[in-house]
């Protein structure tokens, strides 16, 4: 089972209770938009599992990463502070290139690299990162989850065949939220 705690629960139970509600966030600063964002990003690492070997160690940081120009600013830092995924004590890394993505758990990659996408989706390939973004056909391009607006609600797409050839797990429960996207495989 997913939830070890009541507060994971707890959780679970407030991340379906924003995504369903009737909140406009179309009229929001696009900051409020990424707060919105933010706090996806952090409960995703609560419906995905991730292979050992996707750790350094067993002591090691969980990282939600972010490629390229930072739209979240403190919003994401401020979501995840003293929080923890599995025993890993998550961080937030921002990377302005690709030396360091394999410490990343969750990365997202942001409109400011899309010019390099194919790239960096080509090498994170199999890999046990989580791609996400919210760039134009992210998933369609081989990422994983992509953020997209439906009227006035931040939804977000998934790919759950990308998501198993990283050997990645992810709950029912997210996909049952999540528009399902089937890309064409070769």
């Amino acid at each position: 089972m997913f939830f070890k705690n009541k507060f994971c629960f707890i959780m679970m139970i407030l991340f379906l209770l924003l995504f369903k509600s009737g909140v406009s966030y179309a009229a929001l600063p696009i900051a409020q938009e990424y707060q919105v964002k933010a706090v996806f990003l952090y409960q995703f690492a609560n419906f995905v599992r991730w292979p050992n070997l996707a750790f350094a160690t067993s002591h090691a940081s969980f990282n939600i990463c972010i490629l390229g120009k930072d739209p979240f600013r403190e919003e994401l830092d401020i979501t995840i502070e003293n929080e923890k995924v599995e025993g890993h004590l998550v961080q937030v890394q921002r990377l302005s290139d690709m030396v360091n993505i394999d410490i990343c758990q969750i990365l997202f990659i942001s409109q400011s690299e899309e010019k390099y996408l194919i790239d960096i989706l080509a090498y994170l390939q199999q890999r046990p990162v989580l791609t996400v973004s919210d760039i134009d056909n992210f998933v369609i391009q081989g990422g994983m989850i992509q953020f997209f607006k439906r009227g006035k609600r931040i939804r977000f797409s998934i790919d759950p065949k990308t998501v198993k050839e990283a050997d990645l797990y992810i709950s029912g429960n997210l996909l049952r939220i999540a528009r399902i996207i089937r890309r064409p495989y070769r």
